[in-house]
């Protein structure tokens, strides 16, 4: 029985589970809090009151986190509370978005002050665990979690213009896309970064975290698969109950697929292994792509050209610079059935426009072919040599010799 006690109390000085339960208590409060806020009866200053309470929340999470970590006492505590700040971070409870719905200014203002608070907290971890600083790593994840805070207001505050007669109907869809984009375009540095060699498995020692590169891959893993979480979960499928959308979902977020696909295997190329499973993987993607843009954009509109040119520059990288003969071969393909369509659609037209002509204007046209082509070959006739006169291409026979010995006997 001592044993079993022993134990126990050893699994809770190993993962002393108060910390989580700490965590989901507070989660819970501000999710029943949210849910308030959609009936109205809360304030904005009762807002704001719970809104601090969670900043607090957070800042008295990280000095603990980094409290243990510096003075090495129970170091994986203090990684986990550093993991489970990204839980709020990640505005696992639609926080900060049910605050928009209350108040547009009130959103805006909540979010101004997290983003700080965010920097903050982060440039604190940095300075005082001594972590190297990565630009690109740090540029996805502000712009991953910027979004997860700002697109949700974007969205609610284009359903609330809908209708209003200043702003008069737009489709919305496009504004969807551009997320979209966005999101998917906050991926490509890390991923040019580490096209060649990747450095997110390289370890990095830390006297603090033991593998700094650890801490990194979870600021990334963690906002790569919330961000689209809370992008369908709020921007999409709230607004799209108000907002009849032009656009397929399939051409909305198509650039965010493909570059989350490359941002995937970035994360995870040493599960790949050779450059053959490589360009298995880069084909693989390209051709979901494809079918992907082609099945859900039959229009020419402007995020269709730029799925397609999305298309073309991953076919060009992937060829060049890999060597994926495959993509190149897809490639080319793709150039002659786009080239075959603006030959057929040019066909079509010139056929529909001949049909529409009378017989007096087709005889007109065709008597004007022969002029022409009368003309021409006057022309190709005066452009001949006096050589072709020669049919069998025989040159005429050199008499000189023969008249000089004839000359010469006469004389004799």
């Amino acid at each position: 029985m001592s044993g079993n006690a022993n134990g126990l109390s050893q699994w809770f000085r190993n993962n002393n589970p108060l910390y989580l339960l700490s965590v989901v208590l507070m989660l819970g409060g501000l999710y029943l809090v949210g849910s308030e806020l959609e009936t109205g009866k809360v304030s904005s200053l009762a807002v704001s009151g719970f809104f601090l309470v969670q900043n607090i929340y957070e800042i008295i999470m990280v000095a603990m986190a980094l409290y243990l970590l510096k003075k090495k006492i129970q170091p994986q505590h203090g990684k986990l509370l550093l993991f489970f700040v990204l839980l709020f971070l990640g505005d696992l409870t639609f926080y900060q978005v049910r605050i928009s719905g209350l108040s547009t200014a009130a959103g805006g203002i909540a979010t101004g002050v997290y983003m700080l608070m965010a920097a903050v907290k982060l440039a604190a971890v940095i300075k005082v665990l001594g972590l190297t600083v990565h630009h690109t790593r740090l540029f996805f994840a502000a712009g991953a979690f910027s979004l997860i805070w700002v697109a949700p207001k974007v969205g609610y505050y284009l359903v609330d213009s809908i209708g209003r007669e200043s702003f008069g109907y737009f489709d919305g869809s496009y504004v969807f896309y551009s997320l979209w984009l966005i999101a998917a375009l906050i991926h490509l540095p890390l991923i040019i970064e580490n096209w060649r060699n990747n450095n997110l498995k390289t370890e990095v020692a830390n006297e603090y975290l033991g593998n700094e590169t650890t801490f990194w891959r979870w600021l990334l893993i963690f906002p790569f698969v919330v961000l689209p979480l809370q992008m369908s979960a709020t921007v999409m499928s709230d607004s799209y109950r108000f907002i009849a959308p032009t656009l397929s979902i399939g051409t909305i977020i198509a650039p965010w697929l493909l570059a989350a696909a490359f941002f995937a295997q970035t994360l995870w190329r040493h599960l790949l292994g050779s450059r053959d499973n490589i360009n298995i993987h880069d084909s693989t993607v390209m051709l979901v792509y494809l079918i992907i843009i082609k099945a859900s954009a039959p229009d020419f509109s402007a995020p269709v050209l730029i799925n397609h040119a999305l298309l073309v520059a991953g076919l060009v990288a992937t060829w060049l610079t890999r060597c994926n003969h495959v993509n190149a071969g897809v490639l080319a393909l793709t150039g002659l059935w786009h080239a075959g369509q603006q030959l057929m659609t040019g066909a079509k037209v010139a056929v529909d426009y001949g049909s529409s002509l009378s017989r007096t204007a087709w005889a007109g046209i065709l008597m004007s072919g022969s002029f022409v082509l009368l003309l021409t070959g006057f022309f190709f006739s005066l452009s001949r040599n006096g050589s072709d006169d020669n049919p069998d291409g025989e040159k005429p026979a050199d008499n000189s010799t023969e008249s000089q010995t004839a000359s010469v006997t006469t004389s004799a």
